[in-house]
């Protein structure tokens, strides 16, 4: 299997925002108990980071495009933080019909050729609890946990 990114347009790096928004913002209040106002107005702080200017300067959202396919497979938003010796994983999504055929384990891959060529050597990410396929696939890929965050429902 062959992938490569392909850059979105300004157009559906908005489409992405509207769309992603509100289901970050409910993953962050379902997962963490954060209120539901509060976490959409955090989410929104964090798509911010997708501006323009932002683009412009580390971070990148692109289409997971497969080559043999010749079609999108998903979406991919990265930054590099060559002040922390990394790059940060900040979204990785495989269209449905896609899933479990190896495209998420290809496009971590390639990111971690691209921090190589750009001189970090680490990677990290966030995955909710909830999320225990994408946890099986990082431990695969040989992350390690380096943060827990419990949370108590009182």
């Amino acid at each position: 299997m062959h992938i490569s990114f392909k850059a979105l347009t300004a157009e559906e790096v908005q489409k992405y925002i509207e769309l992603q928004s509100p289901i970050y913002a409910e993953n962050v209040s379902s997962n963490l108990g954060t209120p539901k106002e509060k976490a959409l107005r955090d989410a929104e702080q964090t798509y911010k980071l997708l501006s323009e200017e932002n683009r412009k300067n580390g971070q990148y959202i692109g289409h997971i495009f497969c080559e043999e396919k010749k079609q999108n497979v998903g979406i991919i938003w990265y930054n590099t933080q060559a002040e922390r010796n990394r790059v940060f994983i900040y979204h990785i999504f495989i269209e449905e019909a896609f899933r479990k055929q190896g495209y998420a384990h290809a496009a971590l891959t390639l990111v971690e050729e691209v921090a190589r060529r750009e001189g970090v050597s680490r990677m990290a990410l966030n995955v909710f609890a909830a999320n225990e396929d994408a946890q099986r696939l990082y431990e695969r890929l040989g992350y390690e946990t380096a943060s827990i965050v419990k949370t108590k429902k009182l």
